[in-house]
């Protein structure tokens, strides 16, 4: 190995270079002299040979290779799959020498011979981010996506051609891996963009709400749950067969009923109370799930929500009320005393998920999915009688075109929806999360099934594991919050300082930007470093002050994202003319965003903060 990249490896790669250094040496790898004189390498495979590289000359072959490219201009950043002897990576770089790049190589004989023969001093060491070399999929995975999140979606990905005969399986499980994140990235984009403002407005607006109703996985006593059955009835079409095993088990006490979503419409119609009701969507339409309760006044039906759930849902709700801390809630952390992580619950693709969730945290031994189809039935998404203004129970003819093809409970191929599809993945890594002390069953006829479960329908569970009469109890509503109100109090008042606080940082980084952007009229260069320097630390108190880290930052998370790799683009403009002028468009861009968040959250901020100090007296 050269010396070079075994300091390199050393420094920045260490485990892979013990890696390397205890590594087995694969003998059906070896190096020959191609004809002109260049390293070639030989894979011996089955007693048949095969050149990673020309026999003849690996640095022309790896020229025309390059040549080839197309579509690589928009790239920041490259994923080369297979390093062989780095030839085909040298004459890219070459050609696109701002591109950073990542090697994939799980053969680590090759891997040796690659740091043998390319060495990485010829192009900048900060340009090499990742060394991938798993061949399992889920470890894969795992390697792509740091990538992703490391170097953004702008990548192109090059295979050495001898490559996709040799590691069929290898490029496969990572161009998948490619296709499913950044799908989800688009997904979690589109989510983002959809939720970032309302996810702070709403946590504001509850927070009245939070103070004053129990903290379900805080102040009621978990012995309630632990060790118990309980049961997820979500809206989908096969909901419609369980009324009357839902009643008996109700009537009994077999099980605790949390209904999810829409689901607590029809439980209410076929006069079933469940034991909970629970709720968390940001949308501003998620009150006319509830409705229902709200409009015959239902109190006996509790309602547990998500802290940053619509703030409509919650308004006149006539019965008791507990609340959930949600990880898209930046309010609870900074506010609440003895605020414990463990008991937060994170954001999902569904409020059975987010219940699923919760339930495992409270020590529930068995979940039971109900009506968790997670597919269309007969080209309804719902159970008979559900229909809101916003969606239709039955799908449309786009809908059935764009359907996708998976397998239900029974191993038949059943039509989903992509949404549906992507709910189905985020549960089934949450109850392999929890499967240590948890049995979930799916008792979903016609379901999608569902990783980790087992599918018994619903009255074979009931012969079958739950035999025993009232282990419900309804004393867990019996509780009372026991947040300390003079701490909010106090850190209410804090708060208001960090917002007078933030009132002057805002004005003194215009005031340094201003003068950043008269010295590149009067082509004052020299200047212009100090400048920087001196810009930087105003805005550096301004991403530390608390207001901003707490209501205006949270409502920028796609700017933000966008902010920070155009600032680290500036790191590297060697040019201060240049590097002074995108810099004065990406900061003031930025702070206009700033200005526009703090105009919409200033009066739900002074209205909490009155609310507050109204609860404390």
């Amino acid at each position: 190995m050269l010396i070079d990249n075994r300091n390199y490896l050393r420094i920045s790669q260490r485990p892979l270079l013990y890696k390397l250094d205890e590594a087995v040496e694969d003998k059906n790898i070896v190096i020959e002299p191609s004809k002109k004189g260049l390293p070639t390498l030989k894979v011996t495979i089955n007693d048949k040979n095969q050149y990673i590289h020309s026999k003849y000359d690996p640095e022309k072959e790896a020229e025309k290779l390059i040549e080839q490219i197309k579509d690589i201009d928009k790239s920041k950043h490259v994923l080369f799959i297979g390093t062989g002897l780095g030839y085909h990576i040298k004459n890219l770089l070459k050609k696109f020498p701002g591109l950073s790049y990542s090697i994939y190589e799980p053969n680590l004989t090759t891997m040796k011979h690659f740091f043998s023969n390319f060495n990485i001093n010829e192009f900048p060491k900060s340009n090499m981010k990742n060394v991938i070399t798993s061949r399992e999929p889920e470890k894969l995975t795992h390697e792509i996506a740091s990538l992703l999140q490391n170097n953004g979606t702008n990548i192109f990905v090059y295979t050495l051609p001898s490559y996709s005969d040799l590691y069929i399986e290898e490029t496969k499980w990572i161009f998948q891996a490619l296709k499913d994140l950044l799908k989800g990235k688009r997904n979690n984009l589109a989510v983002n963009a959809s939720f970032q403002k309302r996810w702070t407005i709403n946590s504001i607006k509850n927070f009245p709400s939070v103070l004053q109703t129990p903290n379900i996985l805080k102040d009621v006593d978990k012995a309630a749950f632990e060790g118990k059955p309980a049961i997820i009835v979500a809206a989908g079409p096969s909901l419609n067969e369980e009324f009357e095993n839902l009643r008996y088990i109700k009537e009994n006490g077999l099980a605790y009923i949390f209904s999810v979503g829409s689901a607590i419409n029809s439980l209410i119609e076929h006069g079933i109370y469940p034991d909970a009701a629970c709720t968390y969507d940001p949308q501003g339409h998620n009150y006319k799930v509830i409705d229902i309760i709200k409009k015959r006044g239902i109190t006996g039906i509790p309602l547990i929500f998500g802290s940053s759930v619509g703030y409509e849902t919650l308004l006149d709700f006539p019965g008791q009320m507990f609340h959930m801390s949600i990880n898209q809630d930046t309010i609870g952390p900074f506010y609440l005393n003895d605020f414990d992580r463990e008991n937060v619950v994170h954001d999902a693709a569904s409020i059975a998920i987010i219940t699923f969730q919760l339930l495992s945290k409270l020590g529930c031994s068995q979940i039971a999915l109900v009506g968790q189809n997670l597919a269309f039935v007969n080209n309804h998404r719902y159970a008979k009688g559900i229909d809101h203004d916003y969606v239709t129970n039955e799908i449309s003819d786009i809908e059935k075109n764009k359907a996708l093809t998976v397998k239900d409970v029974n191993g038949h191929e059943i039509h989903t929806s992509e949404s549906y599809h992507n709910m189905r993945i985020q549960l089934e890594k949450y109850i392999e999360a929890y499967s240590v002390d948890l049995t979930v069953f799916n008792t979903t006829k016609n379901g999608a099934h569902i990783r980790g479960t087992k599918y018994i329908p619903l009255d074979e569970i009931i012969s079958e594991f739950w035999t025993k009469e009232k282990v419900v109890s309804s004393d867990w509503t019996l509780s009372a919050n026991t947040y300390d109100l003079n701490f909010t109090y106090r850190q209410s008042v804090i708060m208001l300082n960090e917002k007078q606080k933030l009132d002057q940082i805002i004005i003194k980084v215009n005031k340094e930007l201003k003068q950043i952007m008269s010295q590149l009229e009067l082509n004052q260069i020299n200047s212009l470093n100090d400048k920087f320097i001196s810009f930087d630390k105003i805005f550096n108190k301004l991403s530390r002050n608390t207001f901003y880290k707490v209501y205006i930052e949270p409502m920028m998370r796609i700017h933000n994202e966008r902010f920070l790799k155009e600032n680290q683009a500036l790191v590297f403009e060697r040019d201060l003319h240049k590097k002074g002028t995108a810099m004065v468009r990406v900061y003031k861009d930025y702070l206009n965003d700033c200005k526009q968040n703090y105009i919409i959250i200033e009066p739900y901020f002074q209205e909490m903060h009155k609310k507050i100090i109204e609860i404390n007296n």
